[in-house]
């Protein structure tokens, strides 16, 4: 009668999903990175292991870890017997960086184009769409994560690991340094650009393909070489006019001490 019972219950499901365990480096890394993508650390900016630790009521070997963590992922770097310093890319550099990367990127397109699958691209669809409707709430975070995500995904599409993790250890601290040191805002026809590669994957070949991944690609970095070189332009020109100001004050000061004279 019990056995007759317990072959009658239905079986149970989970209510909720397994959480897996995060250590406390974890929760530093990622906390450190919400503050890099929120823009409240800042490029160039020294991140103080004491302070940190204090905010976040943690030990200071925990932060320790953490940065260097993050030094090998490009997010800040590390200057011996100086401190640990927020990623900062020179205008040449940031052009440097994404010549390499259109190149890379087009050669990960090409070989992901052999080899993706139907539910491939509705993954990618999926991202994309994230990214317009963040663009659209103005949520930075989100927009930055999703964006990244749909690139690294198109990266591992290709076959070829090595060339994935090169991309992702050249490109995410660009991904994040080129959006907080230009100030442009990320908009929903940002993240409408990229149904551009989808649509590649899904119906072009040859050099059609190859056009249209290349014009979109081109495209991203001459918007962000653009931006940021338009920043540090303005930069440049309001510390010349600080600097011009400080010295014609002085010069005024001093006429006007010797006119009392």
């Amino acid at each position: 009668m019990d056995s007759r019972r317990t072959n009658s219950e239905p079986s149970k499901t989970a209510a909720f999903p397994q959480i897996a365990p995060v250590s406390l480096k974890d929760s530093v890394i990622n906390a450190l990175k919400d503050a890099l993508l929120e823009g409240r650390l800042r490029p160039g900016q020294a991140i103080v292991e004491r302070d940190v630790a204090q905010q976040m009521n943690v030990g200071t070997p925990v932060v320790r870890e953490a940065l260097i963590s993050l030094e090998g992922q490009g997010f800040v770097r590390r200057v011996p017997n100086t401190g640990t310093y927020v990623t900062e890319f020179s205008t040449d550099e940031i052009r440097q960086l994404y010549r390499l990367r259109v190149e890379l990127e087009s050669l990960a397109l090409h070989w992901a184009r052999e080899r993706v699958t139907e539910d491939d691209l509705d993954a990618l669809t999926s991202l994309v769409d994230q990214v317009v409707k963040a663009g659209e709430r103005g949520d930075k975070k989100v927009f930055l994560e999703r964006d990244f995500a749909f690139h690294r995904l198109t990266w591992k599409l290709s076959g070829n690991r090595f060339l994935a993790d090169t991309l992702e250890r050249l490109m995410t601290p660009l991904f994040v340094f080129v959006v907080m040191a230009s100030g442009a805002p990320l908009t929903a026809d940002m993240g409408r650009e990229h149904y551009e590669l989808i649509r590649a994957l899904r119906e072009l070949k040859g050099k059609e393909f190859t056009a249209v991944t290349n014009k979109t690609l081109e495209g991203f970095a001459s918007r962000w070489i653009s931006a940021t070189s338009q920043t540090t332009v303005a930069a440049k020109r309001q510390v010349t006019t600080s600097t011009t100001l400080r010295k014609g004050s002085g010069r005024n000061g001093s006429q006007r001490r010797r006119s009392r004279e």
